[in-house]
């Protein structure tokens, strides 16, 4: 099993993720630090700034994938780093640049055109404090793919920042090089993660290089690095929600596993209950066209076609609700997961920094542009921007909102969803329902004496303990003001606090999927058992299969004693094997369609007055 997931099955760290307070003797590096297992090093992607997929993201965080930085990458953050330049000698403020922060907004904090010495010398004294590196307390994310993917982002993001020539180099190659800032996530109100990507570069602070964890300077020397000499604005650009829009980015790619096992795991429950296959036809999904929620039928009756649920043997006229219904909760699972996805792939494509620096923008290009107060934003352009000209504006774009909404709503829709698991594996429990009776079946059909199943670590009492621990997970964390620095920071999102929150619930999850996999697995032995002659299609039977390699149905208990529980195997089963291994719908298109493009980050420009 890959290391990381392994550790996903640690609960003993759980406490952390979901914001307790460990104790003082749980020190620093106590955590084991998770390296990633760099299975594509050999693969590069191109970064641009704007077409950043999820998938892309996954093989650079999680499976070592190299970057490279295309023109259009270096040329943007290029164009824009002259312009802020330009605006100093223009004299045009600048937040966080010749402005200072906060509630220091108005004063002016550099002075002289770029080439001046005054200016020189202030640039040189502003770097040479330890920058960022005290952000945050406790102990260290303890994955290797997290801080990856935040660095992937932050370098994405570049291409719409005032980086110098070497920040941005600098970026690909910590990613390049494997080595990965420490990233301490607790205490910051998450009104811009404020991530150590320019600390570490500088080598301050302290980074992980093969799993361990060492001063950024040593980190850089073990990897053949060497700090860099920060330039311009370059000490500004860590106010980035890069680490937020890169733990998004991890968490789809899994809450899509996770949704495909359950559409597998639910056509198993369908075949092992001999259940009714009305509700996911044609003509009851086209009389409600929740687009999701047909996809979901139309994934499911694909994987069950073949099964002997449609050849006509006594079928009860309708199942339990948790089974009949279970296609609109999971089919608002998988719209609040697309929604996720969506934001995700916009916060990872755009800008989150304040200031906005867009070159070649004219008052012209939108009416606002032209009036008065903005124009005193507006840069001619000369000599340090190469005659570009543009607009530099103080923004919002910090504020990790929409993607947080989203992240905070997806547990609800997987707690709607998994409350139909938990109900529908009880059902099983009950004649009325499954008709058979298993253990009659059992006792026609001698065997060794142990059995993987209900009754054996599937359902039961474990299912609702782990919905216990499940439902808390679906509770908004409540939006506070604050009065930070005299008001000017008045409003938090904790967004880590609810991306931690959001990966415990998949775990949970997954945990209650197994438990359901187990169940479905015992009573497809039962149907066969019943009628040896009958199909349950290809899917649900490629997954039973390969389940019951690992687990078999019948043992001898006193020669094959189990080493792990069926309930952690299958878990873990779900966890390292993806759904699509046992069946990949390409006929059953997604809604909107698979790959989605983000919107480009580039202004609409309008000549309206």
């Amino acid at each position: 099993m890959r290391q990381s997931v392994r550790w996903r099955f640690q609960r003993l760290t759980s406490a952390a993720f979901l914001g307790v307070v460990l104790p003082l003797s749980s020190a620093l590096g106590a955590v084991p630090y998770h390296v990633i297992d760099p299975q594509k090093a050999g693969q590069t992607i191109t970064l641009t700034g704007h077409d950043l997929s999820i998938e892309q993201l996954v093989a650079i965080a999680r499976d070592g994938a190299k970057v490279h930085l295309s023109p259009e990458l270096i040329q943007g953050a290029e164009a824009s780093f002259g312009l802020i330049l330009e605006a100093q000698a223009e004299g045009i403020p600048v937040y966080l640049f010749n402005r200072s922060p906060g509630s220091g907004r108005e004063e002016a904090s550099l002075k002289g055109d770029p080439d001046s010495a005054e200016f020189k010398a202030e640039i040189a004294r502003r770097y040479s404090g330890p920058g960022y590196s005290e952000i945050g307390f406790g102990e260290d994310i303890p994955e290797e793919e997290v801080g990856r993917a935040m660095l992937a982002v932050d370098l994405n993001n570049m291409r719409y920042l005032a980086a110098s020539a070497g920040f941005v180099q600098g970026i690909a190659d910590l990613l390049n090089a494997g080595v990965t800032p420490a990233v301490q996530w607790r205490g910051a109100i998450g009104e811009a993660d404020f991530v150590p990507t320019g600390t570490v570069l500088r080598g301050r602070g302290f980074a992980y290089y093969k799993g361990i964890r060492l001063p950024a300077a040593e980190a850089l020397r073990r990897a053949g690095l060497k700090p860099i000499h920060f330039e311009g604005a370059d000490g500004n650009l860590a106010t980035t929600s890069a680490l937020t829009a890169g733990f998004a980015a991890l968490l789809v790619n899994d809450i899509r596993h996770l949704l495909e096992w359950h559409d597998v795991v639910w056509a198993m429950d369908l075949n092992a209950m001999n259940g009714s296959i009305g509700p996911l036809t044609m003509p009851v999904q086209a009389t409600r066209p929740f687009a999701w929620a047909n996809y979901a039928a139309a994934r499911t009756l694909d994987m069950l076609k073949g099964s002997y649920v449609f050849n006509g043997d006594f079928r009860i006229i309708q199942d339990p609700e948790s089974l009949r219904a279970t296609v609109w909760r999971a089919g608002g699972a998988w719209q609040a997961w697309s929604r996720l996805r969506d934001s995700t792939l916009v916060q990872m494509n755009s800008t989150d920094h304040n200031p906005t620096v867009r070159p070649d923008i004219a008052p012209e290009d939108s009416w606002e542009l032209s009036t008065p107060q903005l124009l005193k934003y507006y840069v001619k352009g000369g000599k340090y921007s190469h005659g570009k000209h543009g607009f530099i504006l103080s923004n919002s774009d910090w504020d990790p909102y929409p993607l947080v909404d989203d992240v905070e709503a997806f547990p609800i829709a997987l707690t709607n969803l998994m409350v139909v698991v938990v109900q529908r594996m009880h059902r099983f429990e009950d004649t009325f329902f499954t008709v058979t009776d298993a253990r009659q079946i059992l006792k026609t059909h001698p065997g060794p004496s142990g059995v993987n199943g209900a009754g054996a670590g599937g359902g039961g009492g474990a299912a609702d303990a782990l919905w216990q621990e499940l439902k808390p997970l679906a509770n908004p964390v409540a939006p506070d003001g604050v009065s930070a620095d005299k008001g000017v920071g008045d409003i938090d999102a904790v967004p880590m606090l609810k991306l931690m929150r959001l990966r415990q619930a998949l775990d949970v999850s997954r945990d209650i999927l197994g438990q359901d996999l187990l169940n479905a697995a015992y009573w497809m032995d039962i149907r066969q058992l019943e009628d040896p002659t009958r199909q349950f299609g290809a899917g649900p039977t490629a997954a039973w299969h390969a389940l019951r390699t690992l687990l078999p149905f019948r043992y001898d208990p006193l020669t094959a004693a189990p080493t792990v529980s069926a309930g952690n195997l299958a878990s873990a089963f779900m966890a390292t094997t993806p759904a699509d291994r046992f069946y990949s719908p390409s006929h059953v298109p997604m809604p909107g369609g698979d790959g989605v493009a983000p919107p480009r980050a580039e202004p609409s420009k309008s000549a309206a007055h």
